[in-house]
């Protein structure tokens, strides 16, 4: 709760409450059916941001592959289990998207660069519009990433965050 933002426009309560029916627009309407067999299989990876670190050399990579990403190393079955989710991270490069479909445009999302090594794209959360630069602090959290009305589900995968408290985040950068 100390990280917490307070939210002043109703109409996004509203929206994310599920108490006003959004126009999504077509950019909404792909139907991106959740592989429950594959969420399955995958689940360290998905729910526990869970990659690969080489045992020959150290070097850290998500996602977790038969090959070691370091090119000086490039061993094959060397990945030992490291999660990512409780690393600082940074943002290496990023981009405000105005026209795919978020309920809080615009959508942010990036690259971010693990402190201890590897990398992911991901998608930004608790940013303030203009907030964002490249070298920022971050933080992985766990959210919902997409609801499927049509199924009842609810996709949940980890996007990034600013590290403090929002009105702090961007002094710590």
């Amino acid at each position: 709760l100390a990280r917490g933002k307070s939210e002043s426009n109703y109409q996004k309560y509203l929206a994310f409450n599920d108490l006003v029916k959004m126009d999504k627009g077509l950019r909404a309407e792909v139907d991106r059916q959740t592989p429950l067999s594959t969420l399955y299989r995958k689940r360290d990876m998905l729910l526990g941001l869970v990659g690969g670190r080489c045992r020959i050399c150290g070097t850290m990579q998500f996602p977790k592959s038969r090959i070691c990403v370091n090119p000086n190393c490039n061993a094959f079955h060397s990945q030992d289990d490291q999660s990512f989710a409780d690393f600082p991270a940074r943002v290496l490069s990023w981009s405000a998207d105005y026209l795919t479909y978020s309920p809080d445009p615009p959508a942010y999302y990036g690259m971010v660069q693990f402190d201890p090594g590897g990398r992911l794209m991901a998608d930004f959360t608790d940013v303030d519009r203009g907030a964002v630069e490249v070298g920022m602090n971050m933080r992985m959290v766990f959210r919902v990433k997409e609801r499927d009305a049509q199924r009842g589900f609810v996709r949940y995968f980890w996007k990034a965050a600013p590290a403090g408290a929002p009105a702090q985040a961007k002094s710590e950068a």
